[in-house]
């Protein structure tokens, strides 16, 4: 009795296996194509955030405060108790209030003025430093986004600034 166990044979063996590796290689490659893209999207998104935040931040206490003024390296706001400074460093900027942020980002041609005149040098008296605008440009992804804040100022704050007008 001679039975024969079906079975496959090693060349059959070899070709599935070989099918099989290709089909995996193809698929681990595929697999990094579409996690480098996600790593990538999910990084300037991050970067994106960075900058929609620092902007919210700005429009937001340029809209609100009392008084902006410029300091050394930034500038200082006035928002009834609160204050808030933003340091403007090569490479990032710090939001100093009740908590610290810090925005990753690089700026270039940082103005401020009053009045549309430039503020270059600070005072020593602070209401001699006020400004009303703030303008710079951000590099991102070596492309220059242009930023410009405006504070519009009541008649109340800036009679404040010389104490000898007449209403």
């Amino acid at each position: 009795m001679n039975k024969r166990v079906k079975a496959f044979t090693i060349m059959e063996i070899t070709v599935a296996m070989l099918i099989s590796a290709i089909v995996i290689g193809i698929t681990y490659a595929a697999f990094n194509i579409v996690n480098q893209s996600y790593r990538s999207f999910q990084h300037k998104n991050e970067d994106i955030a960075v900058l929609m935040r620092l902007d919210e931040l700005l429009r937001n206490d340029f809209s609100k405060a009392d008084m902006i003024s410029k300091t050394t390296n930034g500038i200082f706001i006035k928002k009834g108790s609160d204050s808030i400074t933003y340091a403007f460093e090569p490479g990032f900027t710090v939001r100093t209030s009740s908590i610290i942020d810090t925005f990753k980002v690089t700026m270039q041609g940082l103005v401020t003025g009053f009045e549309a005149v430039p503020i270059t040098m600070v005072n020593p008296v602070t209401e001699q430093n006020r400004i009303d605008e703030l303008e710079y440009s951000v590099l991102f992804e070596n492309e220059k986004i242009p930023y410009y804040y405006r504070k519009q100022y009541s008649s109340a704050d800036l009679i404040e600034r010389n104490p000898n007008a007449v209403n």
